[in-house]
């Protein structure tokens, strides 16, 4: 039987999902510290490969029970709907800072103007 090294698989899974570490580790009720050793280890308690399996949506008692599931799983490939998803809140996200960058711009020239008027505010 070959062995598992289920850190590893735990870790590819959890890159291909593209989820933040942070939220990973508070889904697992641990801190970052602990994700990075759960990254390391090569046996996982069943009951935290549970929860693990759980919050990633993916089955890792396969590489256990099928020796070749471990040699010929790949975590699921991005689709392009998930690349249109990013691209569509990445363009939200720019309008919003260029939204961001004009109401600065304004409210810097409303200071200049009123330094230039030597304005006292008080």
């Amino acid at each position: 039987m070959v062995p598992v090294e289920i850190g590893q698989k735990v870790k590819e899974v959890f890159d291909s999902k593209q989820m933040k570490l942070t939220d990973f580790a508070d889904s697992l009720g641990t801190v970052r510290q602990n994700v990075y050793r759960i990254f390391r280890k090569r046996h996982l308690d069943t009951g935290l490969l549970l929860k693990i399996s759980q919050v990633l949506e993916h089955n890792f008692f396969q590489y256990y029970v099928d020796p070749h599931a471990a040699a010929q799983a790949a975590p699921p490939a991005a689709t392009s709907a998930d690349f249109e998803d990013q691209l569509a809140l990445s363009r939200k996200e720019i309008d919003y800072l260029h939204k961001i960058i004009k109401l600065m711009e304004e409210r810097s020239q409303l200071i200049q103007e009123l330094e230039a008027k030597e304005v006292r505010l008080y």
